[in-house]
């Protein structure tokens, strides 16, 4: 059994005390002793030991992404083809790949993907278990399910619809359909159902509404729970935040429109939130820096507007108050629409920077987020997380201290080495006894 041995290490997570100059024993892939004890990996050392003096660089756990689309790449939201299908699945298959190993690289261990097509998380997922690939530890995502009316197609922009091109998306109506199309996701491999509960979110402006019908919603949620997927949607407008939190979704993405009441429904059912608001800062600073002047056409021009008014209402709103949703303990995690023009695969870390250092989180509660709430999405994610004993060993070595000024995380160069389950999946430096 392979024998790492960290010496003088800043054991750094979201859940624990800071323990400076800290010994930390890896064996195979756990984490067999986190002390503060120099000698306390013994005096005597195997020859399969591998012994690494930090000489204080911070150790922490690996990085939990909560919202990764595996297929994005330079998507333009708003544009006709954006969610289509316009390669083979195959060629989308390389992609995903690609973007599996730059969010390794960056430090992101596990993912918990969103809507994908043609079972190829699932693929990948595959792959990365019987190590013909390097990869996260994954939650398999489904297509976007939708309601009939939710998708807009006859359009001459979307005429591609009407021929069967439905890309992420797939579509049904009332409680037997939903219930239908969620058992067959699971069957190609989904792990994760996402539903699309609310226009906004730069889905067109917010409508206070719901999409799906509460029977609709509780015959999808019943159906993924009794096969052991999770679900989780799509949410700007208040109404669908309180009917997701009411039947019992996992995961609420946005929720833009979250308010006290908002609050507390969710604290009582226990879902998890993923804010995803950097995403909707980079897009209103792209307009703002007058990119699309006289671009956008005149067909299209007052839904843009009507667009981006409530995208500028919503997230101001959800700005000014998370530091109240997360002081009032509901869980949120990190994860973002990256793929985007807008919000690059490898730019994970400027997520966290942004929830500390303009929303104005505690570095500490932006680490849980990005950490152990990511892990606990996971059947097993007890077992990650944190820098604990009999853990499995997904941590980075990271040169700075996240917690002092977490834009460490931010600078590549900083990023010393990343370890999934015990294992080097990058050394940008070598690291020597």
């Amino acid at each position: 059994m392979s024998r790492i041995v960290f010496r003088n290490a800043n054991v750094v997570d979201g859940v624990n005390p800071v323990r400076p100059r800290s010994t930390v024993v890896v064996e195979g892939d756990r984490i067999a002793l986190v002390s503060n004890e120099g000698s306390a990996a013994g005096a005597s050392i195997d020859p399969a030991t591998r012994e690494i003096d930090l000489r204080g660089r911070t150790l922490m756990p690996g990085l939990v992404s909560c919202h990764f689309h595996t297929t994005f790449h330079d998507l333009v939201p708003g544009e006709a083809p954006a969610l289509q299908i316009l390669h083979p699945p195959a060629t989308y298959t390389i992609l995903a790949q690609r973007n599996l190993g730059i969010a390794l690289e960056a430090g992101v261990t596990s993912i918990v993907c969103s809507s994908t097509f043609e079972s190829i998380d699932s693929s990948l997922k595959n792959a990365i278990d019987q190590a013909w690939i390097a990869g996260p530890r994954m939650l398999c995502g489904s297509h976007e399910l939708m309601a009939t009316a939710d998708i807009a197609s006859g359009a001459s922009r979307n005429y591609w619809l009407e021929l069967g091109n439905c890309g992420l998306v797939r579509t049904t109506d009332g409680a037997s359909g939903f219930r239908k199309i969620v058992r067959e996701e699971i069957k190609q491999g989904a792990e994760v159902i996402k539903l699309s509960m609310s226009s906004g979110h730069n889905a067109g402006p917010t409508e206070e509404r719901s999409c799906l019908t509460k029977e609709e919603l509780a015959a999808a949620v019943a159906a993924a729970h009794d096969r052991g997927a999770l679900v989780r949607a799509h949410t700007a407008s208040k109404r669908s935040i309180l009917d997701c939190a009411q039947a019992g979704v996992d995961i609420i993405d946005h929720a833009d429109r979250m308010d006290e009441e908002c609050i507390e429904a969710v604290l009582k059912s226990g879902s998890t939130v993923v804010p995803s608001l950097f995403y909707m800062m980079r897009v209103l600073e792209f307009m703002d820096s007058g990119a699309l002047d006289g671009k956008i056409p005149a067909g299209a021009s007052t839904m843009f507007q009507r667009t981006l008014a409530s995208m500028r209402e919503d997230s101001a709103q959800l700005r000014s108050f998370l530091p109240e949703v997360d002081a009032a303990g509901v869980k949120l995690v990190c994860g973002d629409d990256f793929g985007t023009v807008f919000l690059q695969h490898g730019e994970y870390a400027s997520e966290l920077v942004f929830y500390v250092k303009e929303v104005g989180i505690p570095p500490k509660d932006v680490l849980r987020w990005a950490t152990r709430n990511g892990a606990d999405l996971f059947a097993n994610g007890d077992e990650f997380g944190a820098v604990e004993e009999g853990k499995l060993a997904d941590l980075l070595v990271v040169d700075g201290d996240p917690l002092s000024d977490i834009a460490c995380l931010e600078d590549a160069t900083k990023l010393h080495a990343v370890l999934k389950g015990g294992v080097f999946e990058s050394e940008r430096t070598a690291l020597s006894a």
